[in-house]
C-alpha cells in the first residue's frame, strides 16, 4: 500500500529554508498549507521538517542522471509536488532562489509538520507537533 501525505505545500510559496547537512534536517517554513484529512487550507505559519533519511538522492531539470541531494541543493522557493512515488522514495519537485528545478527523493525520511497556533491572550507563537 502506497503512503501518503496528510497535508500539502503544492504551489505554496516557502518563507524560510534552513538546512542541517550534519543532523540530515531540513525545515520548510510557509504561510499556510492544505490539510488534506481536512479537506480545507489552513493559513497559519507552518514548519515541515523532513530529518534522519536513509538516502537522499536529486536530479536537476530534465536530465537523467541521479546524484546525491548534495550536489544540486539550493534555498527552496516552491514546492509544486510532495508525494511518496512507487519505490515507497518521498519524492518532491522544487525551485530554488537561483532558479534550479530539482527532483529530490528522500528514502525513509520522518517527517513532522508544526503548525503556528497563535494564542489569543498572549499573541506569541506556540508550534505545536
Amino acid at each position: 500500500m502506497q503512503r501518503k501525505l496528510e497535508y500539502s505545500f503544492d504551489d505554496e510559496p516557502v518563507s524560510k529554508f534552513c538546512y542541517d547537512l550534519m543532523n540530515k534536517k531540513i525545515e520548510v517554513h510557509f504561510n499556510g498549507h492544505y490539510d488534506l484529512v481536512r479537506g480545507a487550507y489552513l493559513e497559519a505559519p507552518c514548519i515541515w521538517v523532513l530529518e534522519n533519511w536513509e538516502y537522499a538522492n536529486s536530479i536537476l531539470g530534465t536530465e537523467e542522471k541521479v546524484y546525491d541531494m548534495k550536489k544540486h541543493i539550493g534555498i527552496f522557493t516552491i514546492i509544486f509536488y510532495a508525494r511518496y512515488n512507487d519505490n515507497e522514495e518521498l519524492e518532491i519537485f522544487v525551485n530554488t532562489i537561483d532558479n534550479k528545478f530539482i527532483t529530490i527523493f528522500f528514502r525513509e525520511p520522518q517527517l513532522s509538520l508544526r503548525v503556528d497556533d497563535v494564542s489569543a491572550s498572549s499573541g506569541v507563537p506556540h508550534f505545536s507537533k
